[in-house]
């Protein structure tokens, strides 16, 4: 697996749950974020963590499902 990388400048915090759905490549081919657990409803960070989720990269599973369900959840902080 190849997890995803934020640059975030912002002065916002927040848990952001993203629902994602992966193919049997191992990639995100679908991130909605909001899911159940998210404690923001910031949408500049609902776009930096579905960006991020498409951008993460799942090993592959040619035996598996064609799709898989999930969730990746980004916990931002103020540095």
């Amino acid at each position: 697996m190849r997890p995803p990388v934020i640059s975030d400048r912002s002065q916002e915090t927040g848990k952001v749950v993203v629902d994602i759905t992966v193919d049997q490549a191992g990639n995100v081919v679908s991130a909605i974020p909001g899911g159940r657990g998210s404690t923001t409803t910031s949408s500049y960070l609902f776009r930096l963590a579905k960006e991020a989720a498409m951008k993460a990269k799942f090993n592959a599973s040619p035996e598996g499902a064609d799709v898989q369900k999930g969730t990746i959840t980004f916990i931002f902080v103020v540095q």
